[in-house]
């Protein structure tokens, strides 16, 4: 979530060269799933259910203590290390971890087989499926991969939304579809939105896409509240009712959670908002984006205290169960977000039955 020192008015309610693995594990090149069993790959005529049923949550937590460890060198090496944990894109190529970051997101989005480009001067990554049938048409998924200086890990804001970007590039890339999917780590959110707003202006704008819709995960780890321990564990939405399509968009998801994953609760109020995250980018411009996000509202900075502060960590006070909240984080909440808006692209870019695009 952007940095915005000013208080959060309640609102009317997505080449380097590749480096040996210095100390963390590869969920993308896994060996065991070098060798999945026979009735674990798809089948000849995949639904959208199979395909949000591949979702893990392991998975998911793999990617996200790798995200949230980076700046310590365990996956690029020592030349990454600055001797605490760190993404922060602001200026040229930024920090350390924010490097290490962006050279982990470009290897697996090339060891599924999906093309890989950073675009603009903030170096956005991207990873593409093609479609087979109508290409022009394309999807996002999105999450900022930056966080604030000094010793801040961001493991909810926002390692937890690219973990989700990650896991759901593992799942999409195993199959093929009629249109485009994207798979985009932000960089510079923190900045003013500053990644996203320049791939939407030099990029999709210029380029003259057909973005259909968009889907911005920005914190989804932590729904719990440090402040009401009676309030509902469900996940949020956020678009601005001014333009319809994003509100037909997030009425979409809503209504894949109910269909393909039904542990699933969301809040069936759409948030009416300026969402201050990398969807607004994209809705300001008159392309469907929502944000889904955890729910801390309407006492969000009280409800998550330790949200852009040294704590925000797996190994800190954020996910201590023994805190004076006892709030943590909820990683089966994280993949069930994940899981919907898997199984939302899935059906929206048209699942092609006959084929599976390779394996992992």
């Amino acid at each position: 979530m952007l940095n915005d020192s000013k208080p959060w008015v309640v609102p009317a309610v997505v080449f380097l060269l590749v480096v040996p693995l210095v100390g963390l594990t590869c969920p993308w090149a896994d060996p065991a799933d070098q060798a999945v069993a026979d009735d674990e790959r798809p089948s000849a005529g995949p639904t959208v259910q199979a395909v949000a049923d591949r979702v893990s949550q392991e998975h998911y937590q793999t990617y996200h203590l790798d995200v949230e460890n980076m700046g310590l060198g365990l996956y690029g090496g020592a030349e990454y290390d600055m001797g605490y944990r760190n993404r922060d894109g602001w200026e040229g190529p930024g920090s350390l971890g924010n490097q290490e970051v962006r050279l982990y997101l470009q290897d697996a989005f090339k060891a599924m087989g999906l093309s890989v480009s950073v675009q603009g001067t903030h170096l956005n990554v991207v990873g593409e499926l093609t479609g087979t049938t109508t290409p022009e048409r394309i999807y996002i998924i999105g999450a900022h991969y930056d966080s604030l200086d000094e010793d801040r890990p961001g493991g909810d804001d926002n390692a937890s939304g690219t973990a989700g970007v990650l896991e759901a590039a593992r799942v999409l890339s195993r199959y093929q579809f009629e249109s485009t999917i994207r798979f985009i780590g932000f960089n510079a959110e923190e900045d003013g939105l500053a990644g996203s707003k320049d791939y939407v202006n030099n990029h999709v704008i210029a380029g003259g896409e057909n973005i259909v819709g968009m889907i911005n995960m920005d914190m989804i780890l932590r729904p719990g509240s440090d402040v009401d321990p009676d309030t509902v564990i469900d996940a949020e939405l956020e678009i601005q009712t001014k333009h319809p399509p994003s509100v037909a968009w997030a009425e979409a998801y809503l209504q894949a959670a109910a269909d393909y994953v039904p542990s699933l609760i969301v809040n069936g109020e759409i948030v009416d908002t300026d969402s201050t995250s990398d969807n607004d980018s994209f809705l300001n411009e008159g392309i469907p984006a929502f944000l889904v996000i955890e729910n801390s509202l309407p006492d969000f900075w009280d409800a998550n205290g330790h949200y852009h502060t040294f704590e925000d960590a797996s190994d800190r006070l954020a996910n201590d169960s023994s805190s004076p909240s006892g709030v943590t984080y909820d990683f089966a909440f994280a993949t069930d977000v994940t899981r919907a808006a898997v199984a939302l692209i899935a059906q929206e870019a048209m699942l092609v039955p006959e084929a599976a695009h390779g394996s992992f």
